[in-house]
């Protein structure tokens, strides 16, 4: 059985009572021996949290925490870029650095290792040599 809530007409003194849905619309009385007037239903609010993938409070912290990733990633960004301090990819396998990527593929390929990340740098490294005329 649920509870309902009411408050007397009377003292207005809010109180619960467990009751069949049947009789939750009934007057009740009031809980207090001395006033023992009538109480009107109360309407209380619920509450509980929607939780879940598909709920927007979710998409909503999600959507926060990655602004301030993002904030964070930005300032981190900007340092680098002050400090001119660009990373870059150097020729290697397995942390044995060689002077080319064709290089670096044929080491690879020896050792029995997918080469095909060896062609991406290659033709990046081609493309970057062979500048159209503007």
């Amino acid at each position: 059985m649920p509870f309902y809530a009411y408050r007397c007409n009377v003292c207005d003194q809010e109180f619960d009572r467990m009751l069949p849905i049947s009789q939750y619309a009934d007057p009740q009385t009031c809980p207090d021996p001395e006033c023992g007037g009538t109480s009107k239903k109360l309407v209380v609010p619920v509450g509980f949290i929607l939780s879940g993938d598909d709920w927007p409070s979710k998409a909503q912290r999600i959507n926060k925490q990655m602004a301030e990733k993002n904030r964070r990633l930005a300032v981190k960004e900007t340092d680098v870029k002050r400090s001119g301090a660009i990373p870059s990819l150097v020729p290697n396998v397995g942390g044995e650095q060689v002077d080319t990527w064709t290089d670096a593929k044929k080491l690879a390929a020896s050792k029995g290792k997918d080469t095909s990340g060896y062609e991406k740098q290659e033709r990046k490294v081609a493309a970057a040599k062979v500048k159209p005329a503007t």
